[in-house]
Parts: C-alpha cells; sequence; structure tokens
C-alpha cells in the first residue's frame, strides 16, 4: 500500500512538470531522481507515462524544435546541442532536424536575421559590421558555410548600401 502512495506521488510530480512545459524522458527521470525517488519507482512512472502518450522523445523533439524556430530561431548546431542536453537520443535528434529541413530554409532563416542585424550595425564600419553578423550567426549555430554565404551576399549589397526588400 505504502509502495502505491510513493508511486502516485512520483507520477503527480512528473504530471506537474509536464504541465509547465513538454518534458523528455530524462528531465523526468532526473528531477524525480533529484525528488528522492527509487529506480523501481521512477521506470514504472515512466512506463506509465509513455503508456499515456504524455512522453514522446521524438514528439518533445519536435515541439522543442518548432518552439525555438518560431520564436528564437537557431542553426541546427545549437538545436542539436539543447535536445542533445535534453536527453534525446541522436536518432531522433537526427531524424527530427531532417524535419525541420524540410519545413525551414537554414540559409532564409539566417538570412533573415543577418539583414535584421546589418540594418543596426549600418553606422559601424563595414568589416565591423560584418564580423559581428558573423559571430552573432555562429553563436546561433548556423553552419559556417550558410554564414559564408550570407556575409558574401551582404558585402554584395553593401555596395549598393539598400537591402532589397522581401
Amino acid at each position: 500500500m505504502e509502495a502505491d502512495k510513493i508511486k502516485n506521488r512520483a507520477r503527480n510530480n512528473a504530471y506537474a512538470l509536464l504541465r509547465q512545459r513538454p518534458q523528455s524522458e530524462f528531465e523526468i527521470r532526473r528531477r524525480l531522481k533529484l525528488k528522492g525517488y527509487g529506480g523501481d519507482v521512477i521506470e514504472g512512472v515512466i512506463e506509465d507515462l509513455r503508456r499515456a502518450g504524455e512522453v514522446d522523445d521524438g514528439k518533445f523533439a519536435r515541439l522543442w524544435v518548432d518552439s525555438r524556430m518560431h520564436s528564437n530561431p537557431m542553426g541546427d548546431v545549437v538545436l542539436r546541442h539543447e535536445l542533445k542536453q535534453k536527453g534525446v537520443a541522436d536518432s531522433i535528434i537526427e531524424a527530427t532536424l531532417e524535419d525541420k529541413a524540410k519545413n525551414y530554409d537554414e540559409y532564409e532563416v539566417a538570412f533573415s536575421m543577418a539583414k535584421e542585424q546589418y540594418a543596426r550595425l549600418k553606422k559601424l564600419d563595414r568589416r565591423k559590421a560584418l564580423k559581428r553578423i558573423y559571430d552573432f550567426l555562429l553563436r546561433r549555430g548556423f553552419k559556417y558555410d550558410t554564414i559564408r554565404k550570407i556575409t558574401d551576399e551582404l558585402i554584395g549589397l553593401g555596395k549598393e548600401d539598400e537591402l532589397p526588400e522581401d
């Protein structure tokens, strides 16, 4: 009877976490362990949550990537790192990033962000502005080739000193 109470309390803790935001299996395990629950209780709760469809790392990864791309776009490098930190399996991460590539053109997303930065940095020396844009996109996790292509394009656009409107 006592074991059932402990498992119910652990399950309630897990649901409280899931009400805050979607969670990966790893995150729930870690939080339940921090609360002092044993391995058997945690495994039982995770299994119940899986059966109920409340925990699914594939679904979590897709939600995470979509959320990031809508609110604060990032490149694959940062997204891969964030999902890895959340305990998502490499195969799920790769599949999710492949799906992302179908829905979002990394070049277009990065170029749009670069244009905004470029407009803000007009008063700076051209090389300094391009360096800042390069660093900004690099921190955002965009691939080197993409960043290079964008900075080259901005150099070409800068000669007219006007960026084309979308």
